[in-house]
Parts: C-alpha cells; sequence; structure tokens
C-alpha cells in the first residue's frame, strides 16, 4: 500500500493514498483557506488553493468595512464573502501613575527640599546668579557642595564657607568651614559663625553675595504663615 503523508491547513497529518480530505477536519491539501485582514476600510484579495483536492473556497477578513475578494485556484468555486472582525483594544497601561490621595497631608517623598532663602553675587565672575538656600547647613565652594560659586579661584574647591538655616530659632548663620582664605560679613573678618540678617553682604574670594533671607517670624515651611 502507498504511504503519502501530508498535512491539511488545520495542521493535521494523514495518507493522501487513502484520504482525498483530511479525515479530522475534511480540509484538503491544496493550501486551504486564504486569509486577508484589513483595518480601517482596506480592500484585500486572496487566492487560495482550494478546500480540498481540486477546488477551494476562500475567505477574505475585513475589520470595519473592508471589501474582500476570494478566488478558487483549481477549477475551484468562487467566493466573495467578507467576515467583519472587531479590532482588538487592548487596555492602557497603568504604569507610571500614582494613586491619588483622599485628605490627609500631601507629602511628596520625591519633592525637592524647600528654599529657605538666597545668595545673591552682585560682584565677582558670578555676578547676577543667585544661589538657593535650605534648611541646615549650606556648603559653599568653587567646585563641589551645596552652592558651587564657579571662576573665582580665591575660594576652595569645596567646604570655604558655609551658611545655615535653623528652623526652631528661625535664624540665619554665616561662617567659615575649611577655606585657606577669610571671610567677611558686611566688610568684617569672621573667624566663627555669626548669625545674619536680610541683605547683609558676604565677601568670599573675590566674590560678593547679598544674603535674602525667606523665613521667620512672618513665614516658616513647617508652620505656615504665622499672622494669617
Amino acid at each position: 500500500m502507498e504511504i503519502k503523508m501530508v498535512q491539511c491547513p488545520n495542521g493535521h497529518y494523514y495518507n493522501a493514498a487513502m484520504h482525498s480530505v483530511c479525515p479530522e477536519c475534511g480540509q484538503g491539501t491544496g493550501g486551504g483557506v486564504g486569509a486577508t485582514v484589513g483595518v480601517g476600510g482596506g480592500v484585500g484579495a486572496t487566492v487560495g488553493a482550494g478546500s480540498g483536492i481540486g477546488g477551494g473556497v476562500g475567505a477574505t477578513v475585513g475589520a470595519g468595512s473592508g471589501v474582500g475578494a476570494t478566488v478558487g485556484v483549481g477549477g475551484g468555486s468562487y467566493s466573495n464573502n467578507t467576515i467583519p472582525v472587531t479590532p482588538r483594544h487592548e487596555n492602557p497601561s497603568v504604569e507610571g501613575y500614582e494613586p491619588t490621595m483622599i485628605g490627609g497631608d500631601n507629602f511628596n517623598a520625591d519633592a525637592p527640599e524647600p528654599v529657605v532663602g538666597w545668595l545673591v553675587c552682585v560682584e565677582g565672575p558670578m555676578k547676577g546668579t543667585d544661589y538657593r538656600i535650605h534648611a541646615g547647613y549650606n556648603y559653599i565652594g568653587r567646585e563641589v557642595g551645596d552652592i558651587h560659586i564657579h571662576g573665582d579661584n580665591q575660594i576652595s574647591r569645596q567646604n570655604h564657607a558655609m551658611i545655615a538655616y535653623d528652623s526652631g530659632d528661625h535664624a540665619y548663620y554665616f561662617g567659615p568651614s575649611g577655606g585657606r582664605n577669610l571671610i567677611r560679613v558686611n566688610g568684617k573678618t569672621i573667624l566663627n559663625a555669626v548669625e545674619v540678617k536680610n541683605y547683609d553682604i558676604f565677601t568670599i574670594g573675590t566674590s560678593k553675595l547679598m544674603f535674602v533671607g525667606l523665613c521667620g517670624p512672618h513665614f516658616d515651611w513647617n508652620e505656615g504663615r504665622s499672622d494669617v
């Protein structure tokens, strides 16, 4: 007995010498059903080799208002059979969204640290530049630290001076840290930290910086405005 193993369009194997079509699904060897999928009103044309030996049925699948034409090959039948398919809609991704907090404090751990004041360069290489001050210690250097005053070679690379804000006392302090050159407040040399007030002028290297404080008796980030 001759054995001629073939595969039908649905993936089943059978002996074509004994069966003209697949005994499991009834499909023949000739290519089966051809399908063209058009999205958004396109035109699709499919040429099928037949659904059975010698003739075929083809189907064009269009999404929306598509038009499809199918021609059977091998002397089979002609079919103009369009099957609408509902487009696949994927659920929108929820990655990157954060839950909405209902009530309570609007606290964000990633939020920037609140500014409590500024130093504004009024003389020197960085004239016109402002530098933010935050609560606690703010170290001043030419290249490294919380505040960088670039271009002034008489300022140490790091830790030349420091300015600090004490939120408990609502007070600002300015003093030396580890720099080689002396620093001044309103023209007077200081060797230790001193309390400073708005519009005091600090001299660091060849640069002069005006101090402007935001917090104090009338405002503090922890308490809000005290005069409201």
